[in-house]
């Protein structure tokens, strides 16, 4: 049965991995049917590639595979450019021109691609996305914990930050920041405290929540409950399931 609300999904990807978890998949079919399954209309996606092998060329090999796939968008995982590993941000506001890209990532972490989170490694990168109004995904254990929203939040006050893997104990930071900026955002699938998402509704506003699965490492369906079941109207489920997302995409100004 299909679902009545109009599910984006921010964060999805797919493809080979150096750990399969079990009960995971990584074919793009697989991703498909997936979604499927839990009435999940479009997603946002990177290639496995883009975080365990090489962000450049997994980037590029996304966009070749999804490129027939018209509910599929494209997210490049992007690097600091100082070694000559990754382009310029001037080269990758021009690649993602050409390539219809609209949304960034990155994996800075040192279990990931091991660089600095920081502005003299990646501030150039932020201010590019600030400029343009590109919306830039991270995991909070890649950027390095909720401090990080802090800095980058005040260095780059209309960046639009979309945080993800958030995880059910974080109220108590999350709330102060939620008041201090508009900048930022909370990605749903690991925000899990009892009525969590009606409280963020009722105190800061839907606007502020965005759907994402975080699929294939975790279970799309629970993310598609998360919001269906929550005890807030329609017009905020809507909001979440597709509505905050759409409205960022389509600030986006290359």
């Amino acid at each position: 049965m299909r679902s009545a609300y109009h599910f984006f999904d921010c964060r999805a990807s797919y493809g080979m991995r150096c750990y399969r978890a079990p009960g995971s998949f990584y074919r793009k079919e697989d991703l498909l049917r997936k979604m499927a399954d839990y009435s999940i209309d479009c997603a946002l996606v990177y290639h496995s590639l883009s975080k365990e092998y090489d962000p450049m060329v997994g980037n590029h090999v996304l966009c070749r595979e999804i490129k027939d796939d018209k509910n599929l968008f494209p997210v490049w995982a992007v690097q600091p450019h100082y070694t000559g590993e990754f382009d310029t941000p001037s080269k990758l506001l021009e690649d993602m021109k050409a390539n219809g890209v609209k949304a960034l990532t990155m994996f800075p972490a040192p279990s990931s691609q091991n660089f600095s989170f920081a502005e003299f490694t990646c501030g150039e990168i932020f201010h590019m996305c600030e400029e343009h109004q590109i919306p830039f995904f991270v995991d909070m254990d890649q950027m390095g914990g909720i401090a990080a929203v802090d800095w980058l939040c005040a260095a780059h006050p209309k960046l639009p930050l979309v945080v993800t893997k958030v995880n059910y104990r974080i109220d108590r930071d999350l709330y102060p920041l939620l008041d201090k900026y508009r900048n930022f955002y909370i990605e749903v699938s690991g925000y899990k405290p009892f009525e969590g998402i009606k409280s963020i509704c009722e105190r800061f506003g839907a606007g502020r929540l965005i759907f994402g699965t975080g699929m294939p490492e975790s279970a799309g369906g629970a993310a598609v409950g998360l919001v269906t079941y929550a005890d807030i109207t329609d017009s905020e489920k809507n909001m979440i399931a597709s509505g905050n997302l759409k409205k960022l995409l389509g600030g986006v100004a290359l």
